[in-house]
């Protein structure tokens, strides 16, 4: 299904399932079909679930325009407000996490409960934060933006199932990073301590022991401030952990919802 944006961008998504809604946010160059074990689970535990290719990406529209979080989080207000939904559970994984983030500081009465993968709240190092994306700082992570990491963004690779449905999917639907990476810098600059410290959203942070982007330690320095905040240490898994292990995420998702 399409759904058109208040600057005329065609956003695809889809809705399965019937019940209490939880809407899934993607990563950066990420595909809705990265979601597909969680989806029937989450059907069976009586949810509507909705996911979503974000502009630029997926099935939505090629653009030029608004490659940003600020962007792509009125893409998404727009598409639940187009969907009627009041209040929803939002997961996010990567890039996703930090549209959560910004969903929470402009609408925070839209997010009845938040889940967070693999993601920071601050991406670039400093002195008093260690806790960054890799080695990325102020001064250079808009040359390192230029080039994909050269790491394994997965412990041991993808589940079958999701691998297949997703290849397919690239295949049907490139991505080009190159075309995207302004809304990656823009995503690195941004600093969403302030707002977590904040929230009174119940928000839950799933941390990959083996991701190859980020080290444990920001979830321990946010649940310090902010009693709201949660968080689960998943292994063996790198970035994505929602398709390394998925059983085991499920498992947890069960017991957290």
């Amino acid at each position: 299904m399409l759904f058109k944006t208040s600057d005329n961008v065609k956003i695809s998504y889809e809705i399965v399932g019937k019940g209490k809604t939880i809407v899934l946010v993607n990563g950066f160059g990420a595909y809705q079909e990265i979601w597909s074990a969680p989806v029937p689970f989450l059907n069976k535990l009586g949810y509507q679930v909705i996911t979503y290719d974000h502009r630029n990406m997926g099935k939505s529209q090629r653009t030029e325009k608004g490659h940003n979080i600020e962007r792509l989080t009125q893409d998404l207000f727009e598409l639940v407000s187009f969907l009627q939904i009041k209040k929803a559970i939002f997961m996010g994984h990567s890039m996703g996490a930090s549209i959560i983030f910004c969903l929470m500081k402009h609408y925070h009465d839209l997010i009845k409960q938040a889940l967070i993968i693999d993601q920071s709240p601050k991406m670039l190092n400093d002195n008093e934060w260690q806790y960054g994306f890799m080695d990325y700082t102020r001064k250079n992570y808009l040359e390192k933006c230029q080039e994909r990491p050269s790491v394994h963004e997965t412990y041991a690779g993808l589940d079958d199932d999701v691998y297949a449905k997703l290849m397919q999917a690239k295949q049907d639907n490139p991505f080009n990073r190159k075309d995207n990476v302004d809304l990656l810098e823009n995503h690195m600059s941004l600093d969403w301590r302030a707002v977590l410290e904040n929230t009174e959203i119940q928000t839950t942070f799933f941390v990959a022991k083996e991701s190859p982007y980020y080290r444990e330690g920001y979830e321990k320095w946010l649940k310090q401030r902010n009693m709201k905040i949660d968080s689960l240490i998943m292994s063996p898994s790198g970035h994505v952990i929602m398709a390394e292990i998925p059983k085991q995420f499920n498992n947890k998702l069960g017991a957290i919802l």
